[in-house]
């Protein structure tokens, strides 16, 4: 994680501080968190090297942002209960509900894995 400016949707505020907690921790140099998808999808993602998004319900919304990060050559950990749900995200990484710190830290390490051109910046 070291040096990467993370975007990190999650709308339970203690749920995101506990999540930027241990991402600044692993050595992200950013965490930013958004409450909300559609708020989300007006970020700009041109510093963002990674994404943790929160889907639920398998929202449109959601499923458009996962789109729009992955265009932008963005790294994306999809979290949520149901595996139906992270499914319909093509490309995300999926990290079911509840996780530890362990689980996000592998999920957003495989994340990046996924596509060898989001390498580490530095």
């Amino acid at each position: 994680m070291h040096g990467l400016h993370i975007l990190l949707v999650e709308e339970e505020y203690l749920i995101a501080a506990d999540m930027e907690q241990t991402l600044r921790a692993a050595g992200a140099e950013d965490v930013t968190i958004v409450g909300d998808i559609d708020t989300a999808a007006t970020y700009d993602f041109s510093d963002v090297q990674l994404a943790v998004i929160e889907a639920k319900f398998g929202s449109a919304n959601a499923v458009a942002l996962n789109d729009a990060l992955r265009a932008a050559g963005v790294a994306v950990v999809v979290t949520s209960a149901d595996h139906a749900v992270q499914a319909l995200f093509t490309g995300a990484t999926p990290l079911q509900k509840p996780f530890d710190s362990t689980a996000l830290l592998a999920a957003c390490e495989a994340a990046r894995r996924r596509d060898p051109s989001l390498a580490d910046p530095a």
